[in-house]
């Protein structure tokens, strides 16, 4: 027995070389006499890993019910120490107890001391393991919150891939791969699919790898820094734990930093955002990874309010989310309501479901959800509904739809945004509204503060259609002049307006006496009647003493307006009676002593006299009626400051002298009328129409729409001096247009029969006029030369036409510019025009030249000399037709041009999309002097 202790410890000692040999003895022995003592502390130890090991259990135990991954340290410490409790510290434990119950332990005297020497030394090294396992126990943490694994149905569940919005998504995803956009805007009305679109945006950059990471957080009407925190962290992996706001912000923003590519997304902003507060580091960001060549990181914002975007959040980029196409709108409403819609029962209501939703999703599938499985009847009742302007009546409809679009109008900081925004609502439902209309309404409610002139108006109407049309509430119309409501805004408006402010629009009811007398509030601030069909007449009296506003449209030429209607309407400010037969007006309009503004369009009007009671009047207007005098009477208004005769084909008549008494007049139309203008002579007394001199007492005119047929009668010295907008047309079988020629403000038409007549105010005129025709002019041979007017520096649209006598239209010298702003040329029937250019020719000549059209001009045998190309890059349509000499487009150089421009044998027009060549018999070649490049996408039109 000594002889194998001693081996052991001599074995030991030659690889312990370091130990003495009395210390490893004293050891060895130890293992001999102290086993039962180690075996002893070995139990202890294992009692307390299994105590350790039980808490860390737990731990694990809560963390996996929360979803939290363990650390995989935890779990093989978990496994270490079971392995250790359970089989090599147990084995020992259970040797030792077998030996101990055959007493051989406890006799010094037992002769098996190999067996003693074993257990004590196996459980002192047990014991090592042991206390390293307890060492180790200590966690500060055994689990994570894992990154969210997200999957396609949480980003993009709803989107339905439509082809108008397949197109707005692949702009955006064009924006996105632009290196130098870091924030972009995404903007559209309250619930047409913004956030929908941005989830699908968020979910396509992580499919095409475009980005890293995607962030997203939703920011609402009132934003809560925190919760915005809290979502971008919780998309980072970063967790916060008890940091205040400011803390917050300088983690987000490290954590941020650290992203080499990162995309964050914060939808529905209603107001400016603080990116610094938030810790956002845009600036930053760009700043110092620029020598890191590493893309900073890009937002992504939503609104409805394009100004937010714009204005606030300095977007470099914003793109409109527009509603669905009629037919991406059916195929909604189809795949919602099913297989019923192309039932014959149901399609004629779902066609009208469809129409009156006008490609707003969120009204197309709220509608469709509710009539899904529902019987015609309750299909005819919601339609009923929404015709008469009760979408909350509608099930699901106050909550999904209304709410959401009212909450934009709630939004709007803007009290006179918002009158005007109520003022849609007393229209015809999906008519658009003109803007001239707008002013006269909004300047007679006073609906502007501090504004005095119609001008100043007319400036604060634009800014505030504007500020609607950036929040989605207001959308253009089919031309400059008008705008619209989207169908389902408007349904929600007339809402707003009758709940709220007791301005009532009456459609389709059986009687109109019945809803005037018992359903209508007395305390009714407006009430609009557009074009109703009223089976029981009028009441006598219209008894609502607070109403400021009454419009009544009218297509039924037997309705007539009882003489006492407006007795009782003495407070009301704007009257719009459009379509009535008035052979008189009713009498009781004299009552109406604080009325500014009164309407009375499209009607046949024969005695007016009674107008002149009227004294607050401010605004009147008359036009498209069918009238033939305007009386004395007329001249009792001195406080007029718009007067509107556009399109009144048979007036006639203007009494002497009641122009100057409207010595307030800031606006003038009279359009398209034959007033028989009259020449001012020795005796007046004995004229019977008004004559063209009396305009020059209207020193506060701003706007003049103006047709004077015969220009023998216009005034030498007739000068305006502060014109702002006019359109001037003299000369007899002049076409009127009731829009504004190419969107401009100054617009001139003259046919004169002598070049005398072209002087005073027309000669002044011609100095800031924007579109310019010209047809039939007499003794004309050089147009820029004959008029005189300094190369016309504003003129943008010049019209030639019919001029049998005209060589050129320029003969410019070099240093002077000669239609530096011109973006449109036409020329049409000009038997005798040898060039359009003659002589020298400025380099900033013709700059902006967008549109070129020439027509009938034989003996023309190019459009420009080749020196002049290169300053017609911007061209973008050439049409030429009829020209029978024209050889080229561009043809030989002039000798004469001089050193300023210099030849460039190769010009590339990249701007030009449309070339038309019709009829041209000589014609041979583009150019045969230099060469010229078109863009590969331009549109060929050649006939010879």
């Amino acid at each position: 027995m000594a002889e194998e202790i001693v081996a052991s410890a001599a074995a030991e000692l030659a690889s312990k070389a370091t130990e003495s040999a009395y210390d490893l003895l004293k050891q060895q022995i130890s293992y001999v006499f102290k086993s039962q003592s180690y075996i002893n502390n070995l139990k202890n130890q294992v009692q307390e890993l299994r105590t350790k090991k039980e808490r860390v259990e737990k731990s694990v135990d809560s963390a996996e019910r929360q979803g939290e991954e363990i650390h995989n340290d935890v779990n093989n410490w978990l496994r270490a120490a079971d392995d250790f409790t359970e089989r090599e510290a147990k084995a020992i434990i259970e040797d030792g107890d077998q030996a101990n119950k055959g007493s051989c332990l406890k006799l010094k005297s037992c002769p098996n001391l190999i067996q003693r020497y074993k257990l004590g030394k196996e459980a002192v090294k047990a014991a090592v393991t042991g206390a390293n396992l307890l060492g180790k126990g200590n966690f500060s943490s055994v689990s994570y919150r894992p990154a969210l694994q997200r999957t396609e149905s949480m980003y993009v569940r709803g989107y339905e891939a439509f082809d108008s919005r397949e197109q707005v998504l692949q702009e955006i995803m064009d924006t996105l791969k632009d290196g130098n956009v870091s924030i972009i805007g995404v903007y559209g009305m309250g619930g047409v699919g913004k956030t929908t679109l941005v989830k699908k945006i968020a979910w396509q950059v992580k499919e095409d790898k475009l980005f890293h990471e995607v962030a997203i957080a939703e920011v609402t009407p009132t934003p809560d820094n925190k919760k915005i925190q809290e979502k971008l962290a919780f998309d980072l992996g970063l967790e916060f734990r008890q940091e205040n706001e400011y803390e917050r912000a300088g983690l987000l923003r490290k954590r941020i930093k650290k992203e080499k590519n990162l995309l964050i997304i914060l939808d529905n902003i209603w107001t400016k955002l603080d990116f610094d507060a938030i810790g956002i580091p845009l600036g930053d960001a760009e700043k110092e990874r620029k020598d890191d060549n590493i893309k900073p990181c890009t937002i992504l914002l939503t609104s409805r309010k394009q100004d937010v975007l714009r204005k606030d959040m300095n977007t470099q980029k914003n793109i409109l989310v527009d509603t669905l196409s009629y037919d991406d709108a059916w195929k909604l409403f189809r795949k919602i309501v099913g297989n019923s819609a192309e039932s014959s029962d149901f399609r004629p209501l779902a066609v009208e479901f469809v129409t009156k939703c006008s490609g707003l999703p969120i009204a197309i599938s709220t509608i469709a959800s509710t009539l899904k499985n529902e019987s015609p009847h309750v299909w005819k009742d919601a339609l009923a509904q929404l015709k008469r302007s009760n979408p909350r009546h509608i099930l699901d409809m106050e909550e999904s739809v209304c709410s959401t679009i009212e909450l934009s109008y709630k939004f709007l900081k803007n009290e006179e945004a918002k009158s005007l925004c109520l003022l849609f609502a007393l229209i015809e439902a999906g008519d658009t509204y003109s803007i001239g209309d707008l002013l006269k309404y909004s300047m007679g409610l006073n609906l502007f503060g501090g504004v005095y002139t119609l001008e100043e108006g007319r400036n604060r109407l634009h800014e505030l259609i504007d500020r609607l049309k950036a929040s989605c509430l207001l959308l253009d119309g089919d031309n400059d002049h008008r705008i619209k409501m989207h169908d389902i805004i408007y349904l929600v408006a007339v809402s707003i307006a009758s709940t709220e402010k007791f301005m009532f629009n009456i459609q389709n009811v059986t009687s109109l006496k019945e809803e005037l007398g018992e359903h209508i509030s007395k305390d009714s601030t407006a009430i609009s009647l557009p074009y109703i069909d009223i089976y029981d007449g009028l009441p006598q009296r219209l008894e609502f003493p607070k109403l400021k506003l009454f419009f009544q449209f009218t297509n039924n030429p037997s309705l007539q307006i009882p003489n006492d209607f407006f007795e009782e309407t003495k407070e009301l400010r704007v009257l719009d009676l459009t379509g009535f037969q008035f052979f008189s007006l009713p009498s009781s309009l004299s009552c109406l002593k604080n009325l500014k503004t009164l309407c009375l369009d499209d009607c046949l009007l024969k005695d007016l006299r009674i107008l002149g009671e009227l004294s607050k009047l401010e605004i009147l207007s008359f036009a498209n009626s069918d009238i033939e005098q305007l009386p004395a009477e007329i001249g009792q208004l001195t406080r007029l400051k718009l007067l509107d005769l556009s399109n009144c084909l048979n007036l006639k008549y203007i009494a002497p002298n009641i122009i100057p008494c409207l010595s307030q007049l800031e606006e003038l139309y009279m359009g398209n009328n034959f007033v028989q203008w009259e020449l001012e002579g020795v005796d007046n007394q004995g004229r019977r129409n008004a004559s063209l001199e009396e305009l020059k007492q209207l020193s506060n005119l701003t706007a003049l729409h103006l047709h004077v047929q015969d220009d023998r009668v216009m005034p030498q010295d007739l000068f305006f001096k502060k014109l702002e907008s006019y359109k001037i047309v003299i000369g007899n079988k002049w076409k009127w247009s009731g829009k504004c020629d190419l969107s401009t403000s100054k617009t001139l038409k003259l046919k004169i029969s002598d070049r005398i007549y072209l002087r005073g105010g027309i000669k002044s005129l011609l100095k800031i006029t924007e579109y310019l025709s010209l047809e039939k002019m007499k003794g004309f041979r050089n147009v820029l030369y004959e008029l005189d007017v300094d190369g016309l520096p504003h003129l943008k649209h010049l019209d030639v036409k019919d001029g049998p006598e005209i060589l050129y239209i320029i003969n410019s010298v070099a240093w002077k510019p000669a239609f530096p702003e011109l973006e449109s040329l036409i020329l049409c029937n000009l038997i005798k025009l040898e060039k359009i250019c003659y002589g020298q020719l400025n380099a900033e000549s013709f700059s902006k030249l967008r549109i070129i059209k020439i027509e009938k001009c034989d003996r023309l045998e190019y459009l420009f000399a080749s020196f002049i190309a290169k300053s017609l890059i911007q061209l973008q349509e050439i049409e030429v037709t009829g020209c029978k000499n024209l050889k080229e487009l561009f043809g030989e150089e002039s000798d004469d041009h001089g050193d300023e421009i210099e030849t460039n044998n190769k010009t590339e027009f990249n701007q030009l999309c449309s070339l038309t060549l019709q009829r041209l018999p000589k014609f041979i070649n583009i150019s045969s002097t230099m060469t010229v490049c078109f863009p590969f996408s331009i549109f060929y039109f050649l006939l010879m």
